[in-house]
């Protein structure tokens, strides 16, 4: 009896030790705690993502289809969804687009030849406010362009109260944004720094001319103009078929991410503000991408910019301003759209992301997921990085973001972050990288699944699928794979 006591009571206290486990487990859960082998992670808005899409825009060039074809450039820009365009102030084009929903970020520069003063920045400032109220939704407001190109005297010329690049563009910056916020009328708007055109050293050999902090109460973002094209101040290592991978490749974050070049060269005058690129992308021209890699490194351009906090990405540019059948001019061929205003695949690829991403409404504050991937290296595309670093780690290259809508729904968008160029050689010989193998693993219930894919043209597939033990594995391309998931 006494031994069955003992049984008895081994048994009880074993069950209510699992009763009280069960209970502490779904306390946690009610309250959003996870167990230790899911890390959760906050998502981001998605509509908040689809409102950093940005394209350049070119309203008074006359001899271009931004001149002879507006009203059908207009259709296709209303068509692709993106919200935000660059440009100048040209006849009434930001009233236009405003009545149909297009934001305008306007950039503000001193005219030509000219020793602007105070007048100049009160002038700009009255355009805005004179364009609001017709119409316009100017949201925000850019410093010079480029003036470490376009002020030098022997161009331009362009000055602020008798001074030059760069103090008077410093000037500049601080008038316009004391002008913008002391007006009720203008004060909400963004202001943006001056962006620069030339490559400087982050190594202080041939440093930034703009002092480090300089602008930093003179922006709400600063401004950078990141074009993908290779890294000169990362490791020469080779990665599977390219040499020098960084230098002799285009891929989108080859100068923001792993060796940011950018982000260490021209944030500095603006820190701790966050950054805005005002240009980047990609010619289809012969020397650089064609229109088939063009489609996969668009989406994913504007996803890595956003990942790395980047507040507005425009794409330079929305239209190829010249015929060029051949594809031999550079400045020709930036466009999403072709001179004769027929879609390139990367314009269709950021058409369909919006689509399924864009979540208007008022702001949410997005809650968080439990999950875990597991990536499987292949090939090639897990080799050291050199020999000073043994055993270096390739999973890196899959990115991702989390991003939530408002009915709580959650998109986890993938992609593997490899270049489809190899620049060494003139013209780039494209690349074929395998998908890597991807186990999603999930620490909280989810209802329903479905897999959404960017094809080479554009076009957005959608899979439906059903998750096995709370997991999904999935195969991830070079190009943007979306999984979206419902929770229970």
């Amino acid at each position: 009896m006494k031994v069955m006591s003992m049984t008895r009571s081994r048994r009880l206290l074993l069950f209510q030790t699992v009763l009280l486990l069960a209970t502490i487990s779904a306390t946690l859960l009610a309250f959003g705690v996870r167990p230790a082998s899911f890390a959760v992670e906050t998502a981001r808005s998605a509509d908040r993502f689809v409102d950093s899409i940005c394209v350049g825009t070119h309203w008074s060039y006359p001899d271009t289809p931004y001149g002879q074809r507006y009203e059908e450039v207009k259709q296709k820009l209303i068509a692709s969804g993106i919200r935000n365009v660059r440009d100048g102030f040209y006849q009434s084009r930001p009233q236009d687009l405003g009545k149909s929903g297009i934001r305008t970020t306007i950039v503000a520069d001193v005219p030509d030849r000219s020793n602007g003063d105070e007048k100049t920045i009160q002038a700009i400032v009255n355009q805005i406010k004179t364009a609001n109220a017709a119409g316009a939704r100017i949201d925000a407001v850019e410093g010079s362009n480029e003036p470490d190109l376009f002020w030098i005297p022997s161009r331009f010329d362009k000055q602020y109260k008798g001074q030059g690049f760069p103090k008077g563009v410093i000037a500049f910056q601080k008038d316009l944004y004391t002008a913008i916020k002391r007006d009720s009328k203008t004060a909400s708007l963004k202001v943006i720094g001056p962006s620069l055109g030339m490559t400087y050293d982050p190594g202080g050999g041939n440093p930034n001319p703009l002092p480090k902090g300089s602008l930093a109460n003179a922006v709400d973002w600063g401004n950078f103009h990141p074009y993908p094209g290779g890294n000169p101040f990362s490791f020469p290592f080779d990665y599977n078929t390219t040499a020098k991978y960084y230098w002799n490749s285009n891929f989108p974050s080859i100068n923001i991410d792993e060796f940011p070049y950018n982000f260490d060269t021209y944030s500095p005058p603006f820190q701790p503000k966050p950054m805005a690129t005002t240009e980047t992308g990609y010619s289809t021209f012969k020397q650089w991408v064609s229109e088939k890699v063009h489609a996969k490194y668009m989406p994913r351009l504007f996803l890595e910019f956003f990942r790395k906090n980047v507040q507005r990405t425009c794409s330079y540019e929305f239209v190829d301003e010249f015929a060029d059948p051949q594809k031999t001019k550079r400045e020709a061929n930036f466009g999403l759209l072709r001179h004769d205003l027929t879609p390139k695949p990367a314009y269709n690829a950021v058409k369909n992301l919006i689509a399924l991403l864009r979540d208007p409404g008022a702001n949410f504050t997005p809650s968080g997921l439990a999950y875990s991937l597991d990536v499987r290296p292949v090939q090639n595309y897990r080799e050291p990085l050199s020999k000073r670093v043994a055993n270096y780690d390739r999973t890196q290259y899959v990115h991702h973001v989390l991003l939530q809508k408002r009915d709580r729904t959650f998109y986890l968008v993938l992609w593997h972050e490899v270049s489809n160029n190899d620049t060494s050689v003139q013209p780039p010989r494209e690349i074929q990288p395998p998908a890597l193998p991807v186990t999603l693993k999930l620490g909280q219930p989810i209802r329903t699944v479905a897999i959404y894919a960017l094809g080479e043209d554009g076009r957005l597939t959608t899979t439906p699928t059903r998750l096995t033990s709370n997991q999904l594995t999935l195969n991830v391309p070079d190009r943007v794979v979306i999984v979206k998931l419902v929770p229970a």
